[in-house]
């Protein structure tokens, strides 16, 4: 995976930004609460966001206060040779593989990533290592612990060992089964062979019960035919019945509808005469109408010229308003002028005074830190040239003890040959007694003298004694003195700490003597106070601005009035002049014409609604006229109707018979009742058949798969012994596994631990050891050819041995892991440390195809390829490609 292109809105201080990665060592660099780690985490929520493990709400909280809308992420990445695209936002999520749409919810999006490209652990553990937790995975065995087995692939095995578990339990179970189903071999042959009776039994019955059944249908249709005809004929009879009382009801209705019509045709005739005397008097009102609202039209303008004249008054006061407002423009411009020229002036200096500032505050941290080096010393009650003496002290006891322990080992060798040659004497000595040759020469005891071999013996015997005594001695002495050797090098690793605090005092001494701090002071008071002036100058332009824009606009709104008073006076010319283009010399006159007027008019209003009226009334009367005749002809054809109904049912009557109709009625339902007992007795048989051949096909089935599991016991047993030994193999694999990962990754670590330490540690030591009962690994560190704990430790040495561990970790996947991510590695690490650090970025890390490193550390410029300024300017992120780095 290698990640090319990141958008970011509305997360944390980043209201829009956007960043691109190249291949290599990409570096972002800024102050601290700049934004850098948001970018991180960032790219890891559009990951891995809808994870179980990931929390929830995670978006809602990280939202910039008060941001238009919602966060949006955007990240692009390449992967397995295609390009992938992650969308999320608090309404919706969506990949894209290639252009096209994969996934649309969080949840499922997060699954593929997990499944696809890296599991959340991997990437948490290996591949992404935030701020503060280098060290921790040192100190912390049981995280140790949980990363090494998932960077080794230790969880694999184990997975694998316990399906396989799985499979054999299933296996057995399986076998258990087979043997339980062959057992019952018997008990279903013996039910085969009943079920295969009954089934014989049964079809006998169903074909006496089908015999019976065809000859009472014969009954019964015979049966419901005469039935039927009789029915019907009864029903047609019942029919026309109820069709001759409807047509007598009708008539009489339609009689009444016609005599109604009558009467409303005369009411209307009536109504239309008066109308008609109406109509002529609204035509001699037609002209006054007309000259009553030409008037009324004309007298709407006073209220219009009296609108117009308050108009007039109004603006005429605001013009005088915003002619007083808009005299200071020119004040104004010239204000803004002299500020902007003072602005420009103060800028020249400021960069160089920002300049000095930063060295000043450099200067500062190398005093406040030699004063801390300072303080460790004198809580030491010590100085350099001591720690120099208590150095040479030590070696000098290392020396002695060095030689101490030769000679004590020597002593021992001659105590050891000493005693080893006194039993030989005493031995040879207890010989001679009754011995025929001499135990040393071999040649014959009489030529020589017994009595002074004895003395010889006893002689050399004391010799060696006095000897061993003194020997005895001289151990005793070297065993005091090594005590005394072991406290003085016991101080050692206190007093190499205090060399060390030594030395970076004299180096940062040396350092801040390259500093002129009064000089500095006095720019860095003169930068504050030029700082301060161009934030006051910032103000005053902005309020200075604003208040031009202000009053160019009075100046317009100005110009607007102007021209609108000169309109009113010309619409009040139109008024006057339409005034008196009608023969009107005042609005009075007007008024007092419409007066004489306004009975008139009022009558014609009263008459309006006539010609309407009218054309009402004549329409009604034409559709009276016409439903009267309607009902007329339908009564004609009502009357007929009912002579035809009548001699119909009285040509039915003399052919039914309800005595004949009774008797059929009654043979029909006692065909039927037999026919449909018959039917149950037969559908009864058919369902026994039925279920007896179910019954039959289970049978043979259960005894095929008493057949088939006879087959597949064996096959079963097989698969049992197959998967014991691939179990067994993948233990093994998986001690192998762990082993070789263990010394891959403590070679990996412990180069880059020594590298960073100059040597001072050759290594570490990862291994297994069980602890209270519980195995796990232990890690150790290698000084002077002993394995040490991490105790020996100092603090920044700690964060080397985790930085160490972690990029061992990260370049043992490099086969398949193409990304590392590291959030702050230095903040712990003193310059000698710093500075290694950057060599290993530049050696080891290049091995790994696409690195991204956070840091405040302008070092690390050194060793990156793409460097990306971050900067928090007014609350907001921002982001700028400021380098190649290294290219």
């Amino acid at each position: 995976m290698r990640i090319r292109r990141i958008k970011i809105k509305n997360f944390r201080a980043h209201e829009k930004s956007e960043v691109e990665f190249s291949d290599g060592i990409n570096l972002l660099i800024g102050q601290n609460g700049a934004g850098k780690s948001s970018i991180l985490e960032a790219i890891f929520a559009a990951l891995y966001m809808g994870h179980p493990s990931f929390p929830r709400g995670y978006l809602q909280a990280n939202t910039r206060v008060n941001a238009k809308g919602g966060i949006v992420l955007a990240l692009e990445f390449e992967h397995d040779g295609k390009t992938y695209r992650i969308t999320r936002d608090t309404k919706k999520s969506e990949l894209l593989e290639d252009g096209a749409l994969i996934a649309e919810k969080s949840s499922d999006i997060a699954r593929w990533v997990e499944r696809n490209v890296y599991p959340i652990q991997v990437f948490t553990n290996a591949l992404y290592i935030r701020q503060g937790e280098i060290e921790g995975i040192i100190t912390n065995r049981e995280i140790m612990e949980k990363v090494l087995r998932k960077v080794l692939g230790i969880e694999d095995y184990e997975n694998a060992e316990k399906n396989a578990a799985e499979v054999i339990r299933e296996l057995r179970r399986k076998r258990d089964y087979l043997r339980k189903l062959v057992e019952r071999k018997a008990e279903v042959e013996e039910s085969l062979r009943d079920a295969e009776k009954r089934f014989s039994e049964t079809l006998r019955r169903i074909s006496e019960l089908r015999e019976r059944a065809r000859k009472l249908e014969g009954e019964f249709e015979e049966a419901e035919k005469e039935y039927s005809r009789l029915k019907a004929l009864k029903e047609e009879l019942e029919g026309l019945e109820k069709r001759k009382a409807i047509v007598e009801q009708r008539i009489r209705a339609e009689k009444d509808r016609i005599e109604d019509y009558e009467g409303q045709i005369f009411e209307v005739e009536r109504e239309i005469e008066e109308l008609e005397e109406k109509f002529s008097r609204l035509k001699e009102l037609e002209p006054l109408e007309k000259e009553y609202l030409k008037l009324k039209s004309l007298l709407s303008l006073k209220d219009e010229l009296a609108k117009l004249e308050l108009s007039t008054a109004r603006l005429a006061e605001k013009k005088k308003t915003l002619e007083e407002k808009t005299s200071r423009i020119n004040e104004v411009s010239s204000k803004i002028a002299e500020l902007e020229k003072e602005e420009t002036a103060l800028r020249e200096t400021y960069e160089e005074l920002k300049r000095k500032n930063s060295l000043h505050q450099r200067a500062l941290q190398l005093k406040a830190e030699a004063e801390r080096y300072r303080s460790e010393l004198e809580k030491a009650g010590t100085t350099p040239e001591e720690i120099e003496e208590g150095l040479k002290s030590i070696e000098k006891a290392k020396e002695e003890l060095e030689k101490l322990r030769e000679e004590v080992a020597r002593t021992r060798e001659e105590m050891a040959s000493l005693t080893g040659l006194k039993e030989s004497l005493i031995e040879n000595l207890s010989k001679l007694e009754g011995a025929k040759v001499c135990p040393l020469c071999k040649r014959p005891i009489e030529e020589h003298d017994e009595e002074e071999i004895k003395r010889e013996y006893d002689a050399e015997i004391a010799s060696i004694e006095k000897k061993l005594k003194g020997l005895e001695k001289k151990l005793e002495t070297l065993r005091e003195r090594e005590p005394e050797l072991k406290e003085t090098i016991r101080k050692e690793p206190k007093l190499i700490r205090l060399k060390k605090t030594a030395d970076l005092l004299r180096e940062v001494e040396e350092k801040l003597s390259k500093y002129d701090l009064e000089e500095l002071e006095k720019a860095a008071e003169e930068f504050e106070n030029t700082k301060a002036r161009l934030i006051e100058i910032k103000k005053e332009l902005r309020h200075l601005r604003e208040e031009l824009e202000e009053l160019e606009n009075a100046r317009k709104e100005l110009e607007r009035i102007e021209t609108r008073l000169a309109e009113i006076e010309v619409e009040k010319g139109k008024i006057t002049e339409k005034l008196g283009g009608e023969g009107f010399d005042s609005f009075d006159e007007v008024e007092g014409r419409l007066k004489e007027l306004e009975p008139a008019y009022r009558e014609y209003l009263s008459l309006k609604g006539v010609p309407a009226q009218l054309e009402r009334a004549r329409k009604k009367l034409t559709l009276l006229e016409k439903r009267r005749d309607e009902s007329i002809k339908t009564l004609g054809e009502l009357e007929g109707e009912l002579k035809g109904l009548k001699a119909e049912i009285e040509k039915r009557s003399r052919e039914f018979s309800e005595e004949a109709y009774r008797e059929a009625e009654k043979r029909y339902i006692e065909s039927a009742r037999e026919l449909e007992k018959a039917k149950a007795e037969l559908k009864g048989a058919e369902e026994l058949r039925n279920e007896v051949m179910k019954l039959l096909d289970e049978l043979r089935a259960k005894r095929k798969e008493i057949e088939d599991a006879e087959k597949e016991i064996e096959t079963v047993e097989k698969a049992i012994a197959d998967m014991t030994a691939f179990k067994e193999k993948v233990a093994r694999l998986k001690a192998e596994e762990e082993l070789r990962g263990l010394e891959e990754v403590q070679k990996l670590a412990g180069e880059t631990f020594s590298e960073m330490t100059e040597g001072k540690y050759q290594g570490i030591k990862l291994k297994r050891e069980k602890k209270y009962g519980k195995e796990r690994i232990e890690l150790k560190v290698l000084y002077a050819g002993n394995e040490v704990g991490l105790e020996f430790l100092s603090g920044g040495e700690r964060i080397a041995l985790g930085l160490a561990f972690r990029l061992a970790l990260s370049l043992y996947k490099v086969g398949n892991l193409e990304l590392l991510i590291l959030d702050e590695p230095t903040p712990f690490l003193d310059e000698e440390r710093r500075k290694k650090l950057v060599e290993i970025i530049s050696s080891q890390l290049r091995k790994i195809p696409q690195v991204i490193i956070v840091s405040h550390d302008e070092e690390l410029k050194d060793a990156a390829d793409y460097v990306i300024r971050v900067e928090n300017v007014g609350g907001k992120s921002r982001v700028e490609v400021e380098s190649l780095g290294a290219y």
